[in-house]
């Protein structure tokens, strides 16, 4: 399977059009799966069709993955309780004690999540080859205040997108 590029035009506060075709098969499908991409601090948001069956295997985990999530979040809160605690104990006795306590949730917090996002990017290294498959069924390449550049694995999907939204086609520049 190769991956197909469109790039059409649509501004973040415009509704794409798809068809009601689900994005990884081609069969009928109306469930939605988030498509997400970050550039600097903006980041753009778009939900692609899925059939009932796609969302089911999306939402299946295999027990590595599971056991990874779980992992992340018992990680992530005690890196986040050792945190505060070093941040009540290390910070200057001289400061307000809600001073001390906000400094250390701030630092617990911020390391918590990040332990917690970097558990997560591990566990879908582990997800089923079908939930893998179906993450990379459509992709947004690139996106702009005027545009948004999408892949799709799925060649009858992307046909019937490109013929859906024809009038908001523009050229790819590579």
């Amino acid at each position: 399977m190769t991956n197909q590029t469109i790039k059409i035009k649509a501004r973040p506060d415009e509704i794409i059009r798809f068809p009601g075709l689900c994005v990884h098969c081609a069969r009928p499908g109306a469930t939605p799966m988030r498509l997400k991409k970050r550039h600097g601090r903006i980041t753009r948001h778009v939900d692609v069709p899925l059939c009932a069956d796609c969302a089911q295997d999306l939402a299946r985990k295999s027990g590595e993955e599971e056991r990874l999530e779980r992992m992340g979040w018992a990680a992530a809160g005690g890196t986040a309780v050792i945190l505060l605690g070093l941040g009540l104990l290390l910070t200057p006795a001289g400061l307000a004690f809600w001073l001390r306590l906000l400094l250390g949730l701030v630092a617990g917090l911020g390391a918590g999540t990040a332990v917690l996002l970097y558990f997560r990017r591990l566990a879908l290294q582990k997800a089923l080859p079908a939930k893998l498959a179906i993450l990379q069924s459509a992709q947004i390449e690139t996106f702009s205040w005027r545009a948004v550049t999408f892949s799709f694995t799925n060649e009858a999907f992307y046909e019937r997108f490109r013929d859906l939204n024809q009038p908001l086609l523009m050229e790819l520049n590579n």
